[in-house]
């Protein structure tokens, strides 16, 4: 794999802009080489940050990733004596989730006081309410599937103390 970092600084702003690339693979006797479970293609993020009057900051984050991989159901079986249907799994890792990306915004203000300094902070994480997808639910029968989405909107107050 490959990964680049920039960091900026300017009057105004400040940030950074990461990417990777990577290709993960794993092997094993009697098996075919098959993409690593955890294998993400495409990893993009870009941060940047505005300091405002009256120790004031606004910042925000957007990334990108490529959908995790997963072994696709093809069809099932039914055994009767049992009641149960089992899965029959495709080639292995040989299709992916959908692309992941998230925009986060955040809103800080500074205190500072003798001998500490109080950081207040709004942080509002995946702002743009994307459905990101985490893992794939099956019906009874293996008939249907859905995804399983992460967190919705996430807004968070806080205090941060330094002394």
């Amino acid at each position: 794999g490959v990964e680049a970092q920039w960091k900026f600084n300017t009057v105004d702003y400040q940030g950074f802009l990461s990417y990777t690339w990577s290709k993960s693979t794993r092997w094993r006797p009697g098996v075919d080489e098959h993409r690593f479970e955890y294998d993400q293609t495409h990893n993009f993020n870009i941060v940047v940050a505005k300091p405002l009057l009256n120790e004031w900051k606004m910042s925000g984050r957007f990334r990108y990733v490529t959908g995790n991989p997963y072994t696709p159901i093809i069809g099932a079986s039914y055994d009767a004596d049992n009641e149960v249907y089992f899965p029959q799994r495709g080639a292995i890792y040989s299709e992916r989730m959908r692309d992941f990306y998230q925009l986060d915004l955040r809103v800080d203000k500074k205190l500072i006081k003798d001998e500490s300094v109080w950081t207040f902070y709004l942080d509002i994480q995946n702002i743009l309410n994307t459905k990101n997808p985490e893992s794939l639910q099956y019906s009874y029968d293996y008939s249907q599937k859905k995804q399983i989405s992460g967190l919705p909107i996430l807004p968070a107050l806080g205090v941060k103390g330094e002394f």
